[in-house]
């Protein structure tokens, strides 16, 4: 028996984000209990806010927009759940991934970083925002080069990237996911800011996502559903 567990946050007004994002907001516009013959809402939200996944426009301009990414590339049938462990600023190695993944490592089509960082997110925002763990440079070009069947990471924290590192070289570990001109061989999605919780202990069976397809954008909000043995 399998079932299926949701591991992308709730949105909602005044959602925890990145600092300087634009507010989440959700207004109603038509209200039942105003007289209006239904209820419909406004969402504002930034496309990286809460759970989101990166596409390849996102750090290269003129690559392709969410719109443009194969249906396929959001569909995982071999997840594999790495459980690094959590250090202010850690970035992930890849010696680390290799002890973690083992033999599976060479199947997974879809990496979930599970850092720990998370649990910091509902009552110790200030602290999920600052110093999270993130995967090193040279990682994300051996996931790129060196993990042909990979075709999507996730991380339990606002970015894959340690953003004060990544202002110092080009962002190179966001390019060596997205760049399709640096790594030829293929681009991998990056989704960020997911929950690991429903995830713990359990066998990783299959996984998707189903993206607004924004045309010519950066990224979208995203649920991410993950299938597990009961």
């Amino acid at each position: 028996m399998s079932g299926y567990v949701e591991v992308g946050y709730p949105i909602y007004t005044g959602m925890p984000l990145y600092p300087g994002l634009p507010e989440v907001t959700l207004n109603p516009r038509e209200q039942i209990a105003k007289g209006d013959s239904w209820n419909g809402t406004v969402l504002s939200i930034y496309t990286h806010a809460g759970t989101h996944v990166d596409a390849p426009c996102h750090y290269v301009a003129g690559a392709k927009g969410i719109d443009a990414i194969p249906i396929a590339d959001f569909i995982y049938k071999r997840p594999l759940m790495l459980n690094t462990f959590w250090e202010p600023n850690h970035m992930v190695t890849i010696e680390e991934i290799k002890t973690l993944g083992g033999n599976a490592l060479y199947q997974a089509d879809i990496l979930f970083f599970n850092t720990g960082h998370w649990k910091f997110r509902e009552n110790e925002f200030a602290v999920y925002c600052a110093d999270f763990p993130s995967v090193s440079p040279e990682a994300a070009e051996f996931i790129r080069t060196d993990l042909p069947g990979v075709k999507a990471v996730a991380i339990d924290t606002l970015s894959i990237e340690n953003m004060k590192v990544g202002a110092t070289n080009g962002f190179r570990t966001h390019n060596a996911f997205l760049n399709p001109d640096r790594f030829p061989q293929r681009t991998l999605l990056i989704y960020e800011d997911y929950n690991p919780q429903p995830l713990l202990g359990k066998t990783l069976l299959s996984s998707f996502t189903a993206p607004l397809r924004l045309r010519g954008t950066d990224g979208a909000v995203v649920n991410i559903v993950v299938e597990i043995e009961n």
